[in-house]
């Protein structure tokens, strides 16, 4: 054989080399990347982009991971994988922006069972703007009785008032290695949507009862209060019922035990009556409920049945843990119409931004919302204080 066909057969051998490598090197590939398809799909993983709801991976960031992978851009796999669970709800403008209505209900669900005042107030839900605003048509025309030829005299024009409530952003920001969301067992994104929900409602909660307006919304108990009747006393300002002394429940004889409690329900006016709650913490139910009458029987009904509320004097109780235990001068009772007396505005769903970059090896899940509260109506709401 000659040099020139013993060097063209070498060429040729070397070609088929090559095509068999590259025929290997594309089975792998495309094996593994069956593989990570496969196991995504069995172990239906939760992800960034939304829990187990419809949207599904980016399949293609996948692939694209695994080759990177492959080839030994371990940086750039990592990458990938994140942006495939983090686009698989879509983006916003600002990359990674993202709203979860599986995560957002979820929270909604705890938030709903931990905090009486979200639970019972009116909500508005706010796509647009930075704060809600309407009339409060609070005082009431005038008018008289006259003769025939009597002279017709001017009488007040009734006017009208203004509420607003701004909407607060509450924002919580764990962090969570690449590897553990990769390829934890757990539902990672589940297990902190619990953490992130219950975070959420206890500061809300809080703010919904003691907010001071500024950077939180405002609570219920942060208005002033005075003893004077609807009629007398300034709008926006709560009626309160003493006690009669500091820090205790007066010392009535047994049969009269609870005459503080009906003068807060006499006190409200009827149309408030309606949709009434008693809201106490479990603390102040403790000894409320051992009240008896002149029968000696309590007044407190407990409820037989799960998940219904007990009655006192014929309304259900909430027990809520954000009112104050009985102490000097405490507002630590209150009764009326929570969804007429307190609005709550909230931009729908829970926003969430992942950033894989700032903490290596760290992946920051940055979960916010923004919501605001005021009391709308000061009428539909008394309060004991336990004061002299």
């Amino acid at each position: 054989m000659s040099d020139v066909a013993r060097i063209a057969e070498l060429i040729e051998d070397q070609g088929r080399a090559i095509d068999e490598f590259k025929a290997r090197q594309d089975a792998r590939v495309n094996t593994l990347e069956a593989e990570v398809r496969e196991l995504l799909l069995k172990a239906n993983r939760p992800f960034i982009g939304g829990g187990n709801s419809s949207h599904t991976p980016d399949m293609k960031a996948f692939e694209a991971a695994a080759r990177a992978l492959i080839t030994g851009k371990q940086e750039k796999a990592n990458e990938l994988f994140i942006e495939a669970k983090a686009l698989s709800a879509g983006s916003g403008p600002d990359g990674g922006y993202v709203v979860h209505d599986v995560f957002s209900s979820g929270m909604t669900k705890v938030m709903v069972e931990l905090s009486p005042i979200y639970r019972l107030a009116r909500k508005i839900p706010m796509p647009t703007g930075g704060a809600f605003e309407e009339p409060i048509d609070r005082e009431t025309a005038e008018a008289t009785w006259v003769g025939e030829t009597q002279s017709r005299t001017d009488t007040n024009t009734p006017k009208l008032g203004a509420f607003r409530v701004e909407l607060k952003e509450i924002c919580a920001m764990p962090k969570a290695t690449q590897t553990l969301i990769d390829i934890a067992s757990l539902d990672v994104l589940g297990w902190l949507q619990g953490k992130i929900g219950d975070a959420f409602a206890s500061k809300e909660s809080d703010a919904f009862h003691n907010g001071d307006g500024v950077v939180r919304p405002r609570g219920i108990l942060s208005y002033p209060t005075e003893a004077t009747a609807d009629s007398t006393r300034p709008w926006g300002v709560f009626q309160h019922i003493a006690t009669g002394v500091n820090g205790a429940f007066p010392a009535f004889v047994v049969a009269s035990s609870a005459d503080i409690l009906i003068d807060m329900v006499t006190a409200l006016k009827p149309q408030y009556r309606k949709g009434a709650v008693w809201l106490m913490n479990r603390s102040t139910a403790a000894v409320v409920s051992k009240f008896k009458d002149a029968e000696d029987r309590y007044i407190w009904q407990q409820s037989l049945i799960v998940g219904q509320p007990s009655t006192l004097l014929g309304y259900p109780v909430e027990i809520d843990e954000d009112m104050p235990d009985i102490a000097t001068g405490s507002l630590s009772i209150a009764f009326g119409n929570i969804e007429k007396t307190y609005t709550i505005v909230e931009q729908p769903g829970i926003k969430f931004l992942t950033d894989p970059y700032t903490d290596k090896p760290n992946v920051r899940l940055f979960a916010y919302r923004r919501v605001g509260g005021g009391a709308n109506n000061s009428e539909a709401l008394k309060l004991l204080k336990f004061s002299a």
